[in-house]
């Protein structure tokens, strides 16, 4: 595990057609209905994500894990391959490094501090919410309800906080 260069870098803006191995599609035309069950946000992009459920090794897999597996892709602390919707070994040395890296407790629980550190990388570049990532920019969506959703097939689909619905993770 490399950890990522403070300050500089490169920065590859990603499609949503680049993204599509990385994610499934399974939300009906309109997206799904409002349902804590989901990553969802309102307001300020920079506190969207600081009321999710806490991550760490342990917890069942879901596409929230998912989504923080991405985060920490497009920062350039994991691999695309190691985008599982679990959280592992590798995940959570890869949180480590990355929180260290952001002068955070580097204990490899993805709470409130974690989240919101992330959050603030969000901005709007319509249509889209983008992840601004230190490698790599994640395009997503805030949809109806705030649900974040992600582009796969044609079709976008909500992020689950509690099941693990992306492509990318079953196989």
């Amino acid at each position: 595990m490399r950890p990522v260069r403070r300050g500089g870098g490169w920065r590859t803006a990603v499609t949503a057609a680049a993204l599509t191995p990385l994610f499934a599609a399974m939300c009906a035309a309109g997206g799904p209905p409002a349902d804590p069950a989901y990553v969802t946000g309102s307001g300020a992009l920079a506190d969207d994500w600081q009321n999710q459920r806490w991550l760490r090794a342990g917890v069942p897999p879901s596409d929230l894990v998912g989504l923080w597996q991405s985060v920490l892709w497009a920062d350039g602390y994991l691999p695309k391959s190691a985008i599982t919707c679990a959280y592992g070994t590798e995940t959570g040395e890869a949180t480590r490094t990355w929180q260290g890296n952001h002068d955070l407790s580097a204990d490899g629980i993805v709470g409130p501090a974690s989240f919101g550190f992330a959050g603030r990388r969000l901005a709007q570049a319509p249509p889209w919410t983008v992840y601004r990532g230190e490698k790599y920019d994640l395009p997503l969506r805030r949809g109806r309800g705030g649900i974040y959703e992600v582009y796969d097939a044609g079709r976008f689909h909500g992020l689950r906080s509690d099941a693990v619905t992306l492509a990318v993770c079953r196989r």
